[in-house]
């Protein structure tokens, strides 16, 4: 990690919070993978979200290493950028063999994968590579959708059909997960009858307001067991906050909320996370869904080392 008082922070190429840079990982001896997708050909409205890594790469420029509110030092653990999966343009089955090869290769190197989307339908295969490891996980899930639709347009992968197929496959166990976000309309009833018989906990938009934050903690903290994976859609937070997203949704988290709930995550057995649907197109002239993602990114990568450290 480059310090800020010997090279400015606009200086340099802008790696994740400007960490070393690797292709190769088996003599780099990572405790973290920082891993790039740039996708978004499975988006139903709005594009955009293959530009997300970069953006948010470049707003992770403002970060110190240092949390205060966690009392964790990313500089004790070796985090490296491993760049980003080779995705394959308007070919989404091809796409996602490419993320789960390169999330495949991060934990045959003794790393944990720390991603930056793209899209949500690539968490998917990321899931697939984390089952490969670990088998089925609990999934931590911050997002205004719960992803749980079965098709779209008569096709099977998009961004909202990946919790689906994540159990359909038998990646997550729904039994030990746990959803914060959900709000807005639906396309009827049966939507609502979905989500209920999908064995996952959740909260909406409208309950997380009625509870606190150590309340939130402490019902992800009951439910999760064994090893767990989050998976932070940026579409969870208010347009207000953070407009750069595909398909915005009012009435979400404040960026403080979001901040607070993605610390719930310590003291889980964290086993890697992504961030997803960052589309710079949409943010506003000062980047401030970047900025607001690249602290995300930070308070759950703290989570990420916290839970090495355990091991």
């Amino acid at each position: 990690m480059i310090d800020p008082m010997e090279v400015p922070r606009f200086a340099g190429i802008p790696t994740f919070m400007r960490m070393e840079h690797t292709y190769e990982l088996e003599d780099v001896d990572a405790d973290v993978a920082v891993l790039g997708v740039p996708y978004d050909d499975a988006t139903t409205y709005r594009p955009g979200a293959r530009f997300g890594p970069r953006a948010v790469r470049q707003a992770s420029t403002l970060l110190k290493p240092y949390n205060p509110v966690t009392d964790t030092d990313l500089r004790e653990f070796a985090i490296v950028d491993h760049d980003d999966a080779p995705v394959v343009p308007g070919y989404t089955e091809t796409t996602f063999e490419e993320i789960e090869d390169r999330v495949d290769y991060v934990f045959e190197n003794g790393a944990s994968p720390a991603i930056i989307g793209g899209d949500h339908s690539t968490t998917l295969p990321v899931l697939r590579a984390v089952a490969d490891e670990y088998g089925p996980v609990s999934l931590v899930q911050f997002d205004a959708h719960s992803d749980l639709w079965t098709e779209y347009f008569g096709k099977n992968h998009n961004h909202g059909t990946t919790v689906h197929y994540a159990i359909e496959e038998g990646l997550i166990d729904p039994e030990t997960s746990i959803r914060i976000g959900d709000r807005g309309g639906l396309y009827g009833r049966e939507d609502i009858d979905r989500v209920e018989n999908s064995g996952i906990k959740y909260y909406t938009t409208d309950e997380f307001g009625e509870n606190s934050i150590d309340e939130i903690r402490t019902a992800v903290q009951e439910r999760v067991e064994g090893a767990a994976f989050a998976t932070i859609d940026i579409d969870v937070v208010d347009p207000a906050f953070a407009p750069g997203t595909g398909t915005p949704m009012p009435g979400g988290l404040t960026s403080r909320e979001i901040l607070g709930l993605t610390r719930t995550l310590h003291g889980l057995d964290l086993v890697g996370f992504d961030l997803v649907e960052v589309s710079p197109p949409y943010d506003d002239q000062s980047n401030s869904t970047a900025v607001l993602a690249a602290s995300i990114f930070f308070e759950a990568l703290c989570a990420l080392v916290a839970a090495i450290d355990e091991k």
